[in-house]
């Protein structure tokens, strides 16, 4: 039962990414039900950092780019995203049952095909691609938050001053999570536009 309405939950998101063209577009609709919630936030999360992950692994060690700061975002990129992969994974095996699959309909596909550009060429495009993978990311990061937020406010009640909510630790850690991909990832950001 569980595999089948995981397999419906990853077709809805592949048919629903390919429909709207972007990252940011996913709407959490069943918010009912916050293992969904949380299912949905990692399946879309993974994959688009995997794909930074790739990209900057690529990066980091390519001698052709002159600017260092650029190969240390790559090397900070790979290291801070490849933690935030396994926290995630960590997640969906604890919380939501099995262990996580990859599903290539949900990369968002920003970063570009880097093979016959070299040097400060590639350093520009790779910053320019990743700018704007970050900022997709952000996106998608605040929305879950307020959607979070939502889903906490609904389970909560104040009695004598005191407000108890109903939460569970996948909601906790990955709300924690966005809230880092937020404050890193604007962090590299401005970084990123002081380069070029």
């Amino acid at each position: 039962m569980i595999i089948t309405i995981t397999i419906l939950v990853l077709i809805s998101l592949g048919f629903i990414l390919y429909k709207n063209g972007t990252f940011t577009k996913l709407n959490f609709n069943n918010q009912k039900d916050s293992s969904v919630v949380v299912r949905d936030f990692i399946n879309m999360m993974i994959p688009h950092h995997n794909e930074a992950v790739k990209v900057s692994l690529s990066i980091m060690n390519d001698l052709s780019i002159t600017e260092p700061k650029v190969r240390i975002l790559a090397a900070n990129i790979v290291d801070t995203q490849s933690f935030e992969i396994a926290k995630m994974k960590t997640i969906y095996s604890d919380y939501l049952g099995g262990e996580y699959t990859s599903s290539t309909s949900t990369e968002s596909h920003i970063m570009g095909d880097y093979k016959d550009i070299k040097g400060d060429d590639l350093a520009k495009t790779y910053i320019k691609d990743m700018i704007k993978h970050h900022k997709e990311a952000i996106k998608a990061a605040e929305k879950y938050i307020k959607l979070i937020d939502k889903i906490n406010k609904q389970n909560s009640k104040t009695e004598n001053g005191l407000t108890i909510t109903n939460s569970h630790p996948a909601l906790d850690t990955t709300y924690e999570i966005a809230k880092g991909i937020i404050d890193s990832q604007n962090k590299e950001i401005e970084l990123m536009e002081s380069l070029y």
